[in-house]
């Protein structure tokens, strides 16, 4: 039971970070697009407007992390072993990382900072937490 808990409140002072994190940077997003405006066609291509689905994705991933938080709660309990669940928390966070680099898609640094702060601190959360 305590492993559970500690996965949900670790997940979600992830996930605080993570929507924090995607509302900042949205508050960019528009600053960058409203100032361009005047200019004409200096705004932001259409695939990155504030409706954008890459930061929709964002926001819908890092508000996810109290089932990131859950699922990570469960592989710490499987594995007990600190050194062992980060490692593999850090070998996860550069897989993913290295398709998110490979794939073609909009905002592709502030994928990979949620990917680091949502694997990353859970791979570290959990175990301190516990």
């Amino acid at each position: 039971m305590q492993t559970i808990l500690v996965g949900l409140l670790s997940g979600f002072v992830v996930g605080v970070i993570c929507v924090a994190y995607v509302f900042l940077r949205t508050t960019r997003v528009i600053a960058t697009q409203e100032a361009a405006k005047p200019g004409g066609d200096g705004g932001l291509p259409y695939s990155e407007n504030l409706t954008s689905s890459g930061l929709m994705f964002m926001a819908v991933i890092g508000s996810g992390s109290l089932l990131w938080g859950f699922i990570g709660a469960g592989l710490y309990h499987l594995i007990r072993d600190e050194w062992k669940f980060f490692v593999l928390s850090a070998m996860l966070a550069a897989a993913i990382m290295v398709l998110i680099l490979l794939s073609r898609t909009t905002f592709v640094i502030d994928k990979i900072i949620l990917t680091l702060v949502i694997v990353m601190g859970l791979g570290f959360l959990i175990p301190w937490l516990i």
